[in-house]
């Protein structure tokens, strides 16, 4: 099936040669004062164009596409000699016709001089219709290969989309899980919340973008369904500020920040916390997601690690290059995470 703007162009291409051809052959008898002049163009000067536009598209529909293009110079060069004799020949029968039968007062120069006349705009028509189609052919292969990219990049972020979401589920379900075990009274309440959250994440997360405040709704449904199931000493903060609800951001991108914090910042048996603060300010976010560095024995969880921050970093990088920054930090037993997005 045809792209919706394919016929258009291929419309407006065929009118600029129309209009091409026409100003070759109109615009020679602005400049011719006498009336013979103006005769013998119109009688042998529209006939020598129509050859001239016969060998052009000869060259430019059929010997470049199945040959040159596909690198047959042998086949090539033949054919274009042939088709360069043949119109030759042509234009001198047409001449010799005119002469004998219908313009015999007029002077009329011997066949060589016809067929020699018929090489110089030969000569035009096969370099303009050689460096037309070469020049298509280059911006047809610049626009595949760019439709490809684009093509590379969609399925990517689509993959990188899809691991994030089972990623986010398992997550959840084992914190509902833990709340049955206890026997909360919150696990009908969490499962409500995870309602919720599936319903963002089948419907509206399809969306190739959506309202930032959307998103930061979907991050504290997430976040009172984390406090559900950790201790009272835990410390959360959400502060957002500015105006979340003008700007559009592709869903599930701040997800992985928080889920990290969640996931390596949360201790059972002593003081932790997660500070997250959003600021929007002139369609510039940026948003920052502090925790504790939590240690077991004498190893450091690696909070850096796991799919869905690997992914959310490389999604950055697809959909913002040169318009994020995001800078990662450990010290005093701290893991901070800073992210500039320029809208």
């Amino acid at each position: 099936m045809n792209k919706p703007g394919l016929s258009q162009t291929r419309f407006f291409s065929v009118l600029i040669h129309i209009l091409i051809w026409a100003a070759f052959i109109f615009i020679p008898l602005l400049f011719m004062e006498t009336y013979e002049g103006r005769q013998r163009f119109m009688i042998f000067g529209w006939s020598m164009l129509l050859f001239m536009a016969g060998y052009f598209y000869l060259n430019y529909l059929v010997l470049i596409p199945r040959f040159l293009l596909k690198k047959k110079l042998f086949n090539y060069v033949i054919f274009l000699v042939a088709g360069l004799l043949i119109i030759s020949g042509l234009n001198v029968f047409y001449s010799t016709i005119i002469h004998q039968f219908f313009i015999p007062n007029i002077h009329h120069h011997n066949p060589l001089h016809y067929s020699l006349m018929t090489i110089y705009p030969a000569i035009l028509a096969f370099g303009l219709s050689t460096g037309i189609r070469i020049t298509d052919e280059w911006f047809k292969n610049e626009r595949q290969k760019k439709e490809m990219e684009n093509e590379k990049l969609t399925s990517e972020l689509a993959f990188l989309k899809s691991q994030v979401n089972p990623h986010f589920l398992f997550n959840i379900l084992n914190n509902i899980c833990s709340l049955a075990r206890k026997k909360s009274d919150d696990t009908e309440n969490a499962i409500i919340k995870l309602s919720q959250l599936m319903r963002y994440m089948l419907f509206e997360s399809k969306d190739e973008k959506v309202s930032l405040e959307k998103e930061v709704e979907y991050l504290q449904n997430y976040i009172e369904l984390q406090r559900m199931r950790i201790s009272g000493k835990v410390q959360i903060n959400f502060t957002v500020e500015g105006p979340v609800g003008q700007l559009m951001i592709e869903p599930m991108l701040l997800i992985p920040f928080v889920e990290n914090a969640f996931k390596h910042g949360i201790s059972y048996i002593g003081d932790s916390g997660i500070d997250i603060i959003m600021k929007v300010t002139n369609k510039e976010l940026n948003f920052s997601v502090e925790n504790s560095i939590i240690r077991r024995g004498n190893e450091t969880i690696p909070s850096e690690t796991g799919v869905g921050l690997k992914n959310v970093l490389r999604r950055l990088e697809l959909l913002y290059p040169g318009r994020h920054e995001i800078s990662i930090n450990d010290h005093d037993l701290k893991y901070k995470v800073l992210l500039k997005i320029n809208f």
